[in-house]
């Protein structure tokens, strides 16, 4: 299953992901970089990104994710947390634009 991101210079790279995984781990292991300042407890906001497709398939948002997106600057009705978004086959072709 493939996930692409859309990096802050505009620059593509469509990477593998397994069930399970959040945005932010396959950012990490695909070396993307993307903000965590809170090492992925989803309190700080700071791996903010938006989601370009695919709006319909993705969880819904917890209640702390939600709260946390209302501190963030310049959000969105796509913006997502990379931490607290986990992947599963229905998300296969998922892009992502980097914050």
């Amino acid at each position: 299953m493939q996930i692409i991101f859309i990096c802050k210079n505009g620059e593509e790279k469509t990477v593998t992901f397994s069930p399970n995984e959040t945005v932010l781990d396959v950012a990490r292991r695909n070396n993307i970089e993307l903000s965590s300042n809170c090492e992925g407890f989803g309190v700080c906001g700071s791996c903010h990104i938006y989601v370009k497709n695919l709006l319909e398939k993705l969880p819904q948002k917890s209640e702390e994710e939600d709260n946390t997106l209302d501190k963030v600057k310049q959000v969105r009705m796509n913006s997502r947390l990379a931490c607290q978004l986990v992947l599963d086959e229905s998300l296969d072709g998922l892009k992502i634009i980097v914050v």
